[in-house]
């Protein structure tokens, strides 16, 4: 695959929703109750799909980069994201190749993927004393309903960016 302005926009298209991530937290985390905690993975679910629809061989150094940014930003610290997202990645690359994709499918891999990106990086957190939330106070309060609440942004946003994706990936002016 040739790098090409083509290849690139995703990449740099996914700038977007890494900003957007921290402020759907923080409103929809307004009007909840205390106890709950919802985190959106608007940036992540960008990722997954761009991962399944857009194959680049730049894209593990393109993951370490952002893993580096989403580290330092949200965070505060280097080591979590940074590790997690390529290797979640490249997991699902792996999967992407055995399992025959549909919409159900990548709903499910979509499901494995938050759930696993959520789990270690808060076993990363656990290990690192940045948190001394318990593993059920966890699983109740925060892994549940932000899997739930990223699932519906999955379905809604998986058409759009698929037609994005599909739409940057036509050379149209050869």
């Amino acid at each position: 695959m040739k790098l090409s302005k083509y290849s690139i926009i995703p990449f740099l298209l996914s700038i977007v929703p890494f900003l957007w991530d921290g402020h759907i937290s923080m409103i929809f985390n307004h009007y909840l109750s205390p106890e709950f905690f919802l985190s959106s993975h608007l940036f992540i679910i960008y990722i997954f799909i761009l991962t399944l629809d857009f194959p680049n061989k730049y894209a593990f150094l393109y993951l370490v980069c952002f893993g580096f940014l989403y580290d330092t930003y949200y965070f505060k610290t280097v080591g979590i994201v940074i590790l997690t997202l390529p290797l979640l990645c490249y997991l699902l690359t792996q999967l992407g190749r055995i399992v025959k994709r549909n919409t159900y499918v990548d709903f499910l891999l979509m499901f494995l993927f938050l759930f696993l990106f959520d789990t270690i990086n808060f076993g990363f957190a656990l290990f690192y004393g940045f948190t001394n939330e318990s593993v059920t106070d966890f699983i109740i309060y925060q892994l549940s309903p932000s899997i739930v609440f990223n699932l519906l942004i999955f379905i809604f946003i998986k058409p759009i960016l698929e037609k994005l994706f599909l739409y940057l990936s036509v050379d149209r002016f050869k």
